[in-house]
């Protein structure tokens, strides 16, 4: 191997680690798509190939990895499990238990084990009863007392 052509397969592989680095702060998989398309240009380099040949194939692996490994791994990361909801989300349904009288202005729950402000759905919860959170509205606990059948 010539001087030239281990310095050009260096280029290709810097390339593609920054693509890599790039991809970790946007997280989006365009980049590690960019990346693996570099690496493929560097091995097309380390085996001989021409520049015209390098640059085909990182075209073609670039379009490839765009067209139909980036779409099949942006389902698998974005695709959630039922019944996974997360923050606010996860505390829609929960049931809670009222440490003060409750109304439509003001009252308070014990909720995940933290105590929340909460203001009923209707009418007055008293304290010690059972509720279930219906709606999160920015730091209060929107709930319904919980009938007993």
């Amino acid at each position: 191997m010539g001087d030239e052509l281990v310095v050009a397969v260096w280029i290709w592989f810097a390339v593609a680690g920054l693509l890599l680095v790039v991809e970790m702060l946007t997280a989006d998989l365009l980049f590690a798509s960019l990346a693996l398309a570099a690496l493929a240009a560097g091995v097309t380099n380390a085996v001989g190939g021409s520049q015209t040949l390098q640059g085909v194939t990182f075209a073609v692996f670039a379009i490839l990895s765009l067209i139909s490994l980036r779409p099949i791994a942006l389902r698998h990361l974005k695709k959630q499990v039922p019944g996974s909801a997360t923050n606010v989300d996860a505390l829609i349904g929960a049931h809670a238990v009222a440490t003060s009288t409750i109304d439509q202005i003001a009252g308070q729950v014990k909720l995940s084990g933290e105590i929340w402000s909460a203001h009923a759905e209707s009418g007055v919860i008293q304290s010690g009863e059972n509720v279930v959170v219906i709606a999160i509205d920015g730091a209060i606990a929107r709930v319904k007392r919980i009938e007993e059948k």
